[in-house]
């Protein structure tokens, strides 16, 4: 096997580059549930979304998902998922587009952490991981949605974790950057 010449291989533990994969998994199920109920609530059959809607990204899916949701007759349930989605589903985008399309940096006072060029946006390991328990809230509001519109009995919805602190300000990149956090939508 060809070895890979890159040095940052060994700045995470075994442990982060599984917590890493599972949580990169669950934001991968999660934007395709999100899919899955917007293809649901226009009646595409399976075919017709992949052209439709799984091209879309996630922001543009929930944005049209609260649009047919004010034009449609949804179950109140349905209702109450999709708004606690789409409360959390910002907060997870920028720390997921950030793991995902990041670099893996060495820095004076966090150690590893990871860098979006792009966004000139850094956020530490302990940041990125403390947003598990939200995603996985996100997947039961996105399974809630899903059961509402596929007339399924009702995916309880668990109580919402709280923010982490840093996604509730800006980032000292994001200052220096003079890029004002944006609303989801």
């Amino acid at each position: 096997m060809l070895n890979s010449p890159f040095q940052y291989e060994t700045w995470l533990t075994p442990a982060e580059y599984q917590k890493l994969g599972e949580l990169s998994l669950r934001w991968s199920h999660l934007d395709h549930i999100i899919g899955n109920c917007l293809s649901a609530m226009l009646k595409l059959t399976a075919e017709q979304a992949v052209i439709v809607v799984f091209p879309l990204s996630t922001q543009i899916r929930l944005q049209r998902l609260k649009e047919l949701a004010r034009l449609k007759r949804i179950r109140k349930d349905g209702k109450a998922a999709l708004e606690a989605l789409v409360g959390v589903m910002e907060y997870i985008n920028k720390v997921r587009n950030n793991a995902i399309h990041a670099i893996l940096i060495e820095d004076d006072t966090d150690g590893a952490v990871f860098h979006l060029r792009s966004k000139r946006r850094t956020i530490t390991k302990e940041q990125l991981f403390s947003i598990e328990e939200l995603t996985n809230y996100a997947a039961h509001a996105a399974l809630a949605l899903s059961h509402a519109l596929d007339r399924l009995p009702q995916h309880a919805l668990p109580d919402r974790p709280d923010i982490p602190d840093f996604l509730n300000h800006p980032t000292p990149s994001e200052i220096r950057s003079g890029q004002p956090l944006s609303p989801l939508l």
